[in-house]
């Protein structure tokens, strides 16, 4: 449902001396939700909204037009569950709907229509000690070709993949179908525990329009095992121990990914908690490292992480998180590739009232990063770069309990991600053995910045005249997400929301410092308001 009230799609295409005012957001014309479950175990869920059309005003020397950006829109969400042997066999399904009225807008590249649906079986014995689970989800997209061939061609799907001969682009097709699922099984009861199954998502699922999907053309399987000991013994009042390994492959039957991983989980008798744990990355292939290109072989890996906190039960606890990570291969430069760490303190002076607040910080250097795409002399270059990328955040919640019946929450957190660019290269053998093999690195006196255009010139054949240019790929990118909700239970089970979430969102010169950049273009800049009212009413028969 985060997708209703989305940024528009669309953007106005201006010419020299247009500006655009583009709404931020998509007006919600209605919404409503209802769910609850019976005495038989039947639940029911549902979700219908409608929003409106939204329109982007184009000012050029006074003279003003509109541009249709978002279009009447109708999203709808159903789910059915039916409870048998007192709960311990489920069954479900679910259906999606999306439909936009395109007519006369001008955004013929969107989707007209899309579905989706699935049915789920979970079936527990022995105590709910052991378990089965089914599901299996089909998708629908219609629209126009040049839409449709958007969608073949988009970061989740790419058919024009040059290796994946198993994909092909159809640019006269008008709808997509696809499908995916999971199977898995195991037993989470007593100390000893195990999980494993499969899930896989075929090429052509798309679930975007009202879900969230970040890739198709998968089948992962996964297995994890467990042990625990639940009675105190030594210094510990618990503690647990697991392994897991994963692998994945496309629908082409390329092996893309191998890891293994163990955890290892205490308390101690004085209620402070300790963990660790270790990955290990055998192989990775990205099918989509190359935004389209061919798939891209990446370093093996090694990460480590670490987990500290103090007694909760104390006015003030305090909880440390840090994460390490490596890539390695025998002719590759060995550096961290990411750190991550954060230090949280909550604070509970009242039964009725708490604070915490979280600073995070963390650092991704990947050596090969694509930046573009250029043809020369009859050839594609995939043009990457070493980019470091910093992020650092903090994030504040706090929680008021003025009465049992009505409260006040907030949270907060004002973000900065920054990466700049170097050492940029070309691939050349993407899925060589070795690190070198698979890139070539521009020297010196190939390529050269230019300030005044910001771009990037490159001499390949060094006769002193540009064979191609890209821009400069580098980025400083802020956010402030905060919202203030006041809840109201007027009747048992029967609540009332008011909710303000100002926002800001901004970019600043990638050369500024994290701290400046975030004093500069986060904290001076006007939020962005949106209130909101959300009631429930829960009936009982």
């Amino acid at each position: 449902s985060r997708r209703i009230g989305r940024s528009p799609h669309g953007s106005p295409n201006l010419s020299e001396g247009e500006y655009a005012d583009i709404p931020g957001q998509t007006t919600i014309l209605g919404a409503a939700k209802f769910s609850g479950k019976t005495k038989n175990g039947l639940g029911v869920g549902i979700l219908e909204t409608v929003t409106a059309e939204e329109r982007a005003v184009i000012d050029r020397g006074g003279d003003r037009s509109e541009e249709v950006v978002e279009p009447l829109s109708n999203y709808f969400v159903g789910r059915l569950t039916q409870d048998f042997r007192e709960g311990q066999t489920v069954v479900g399904g679910i259906f999606t709907a999306t439909n936009r009225f395109l007519d006369g807008t001008g955004l013929d590249d969107l989707h007209r229509s899309a579905y989706s649906g699935g049915v789920d079986l979970l079936h527990q014995w022995k105590d709910r000690t052991y378990f089965v689970s089914f599901n299996g989800i089909f998708s629908r997209v219609n629209g126009s070709e040049e839409a449709i061939l958007n969608t073949q061609t988009a970061f989740e799907h790419y058919f024009q993949r040059p290796d994946a001969d198993y994909l092909s682009v159809d640019s006269t097709a008008t709808s997509l179908l696809g499908h995916g699922g999971t199977i898995k099984a195991g037993k989470m009861a007593g100390n000893w525990n195990f999980e494993g199954g499969v899930t896989w998502r075929s090429p052509e699922l798309e679930l975007n329009d009202i879900g969230f999907m970040i890739n198709a053309d998968e089948i992962n399987h996964f297995f994890w095992t467990g042990y625990q000991w639940n009675e105190p013994f030594s210094v510990f009042r618990n503690m647990n121990l697991n392994y897991n390994h994963y692998a994945r492959w496309d629908f082409g039957g390329n092996n893309l990914y191998q890891a293994v991983n163990t955890n290892i989980g205490m308390m101690f008798n004085n209620f402070w908690r300790f963990g660790t744990g270790v990955t290990y990355e055998h192989r990775d292939i990205s099918n989509r490292a190359l935004f389209g290109g061919p798939a891209l072989r990446r370093s093996k890996g090694f990460a480590n992480w670490y987990f500290l906190s103090t007694d909760n039960r104390k006015k003030v606890q305090f909880n440390l998180n840090a994460t390490i990570a490596r890539g390695f291969e025998r002719n590759a430069p060995r550096t961290v590739a990411f750190q991550s760490y954060s230090l949280g303190v909550t604070i509970q002076p009242l039964d009725a009232f708490n604070i915490s607040i979280r600073p995070g910080y963390n650092q991704n250097q990947r050596k090969v990063q694509y930046v573009t795409d250029r043809e020369y002399q009859g050839e594609t270059r995939y043009i990457a770069g070493t980019v470091d990328q910093q992020t650092m955040s903090v994030t504040v919640r706090f929680n008021l309990n003025i009465t049992p019946n009505f409260t006040i929450q907030y949270y907060g957190q004002p973000f900065i991600s920054r990466g700049r660019y170097t050492k940029f290269k070309y691939i050349t053998d993407p899925q060589a053995d070795f690190f070198y093999d698979r890139i070539y690195e521009y020297s010196d006196n190939e390529i050269f910045f230019d300030a005044e255009s910001e771009e990037y010139f490159v001499d390949e054949n060094r006769d002193g005249e540009a064979d191609y240019s890209f821009g400069d790929p580098d980025f400083n990118f802020m956010q402030l997400r905060s919202n203030l909700v006041a809840r109201w239970e007027y009747i048992p089970g029967s609540e009332i929301f008011l909710v303000w979430a100002p926002g800001i969102t901004n970019s600043e010169d990638p050369r500024k410092g994290l701290i400046e950049s975030w004093r500069d273009g986060l904290f001076t800049q006007q939020p962005e308001n949106i209130f909101l009212i959300k009631a429930t009413y829960r009936f009982l028969y």
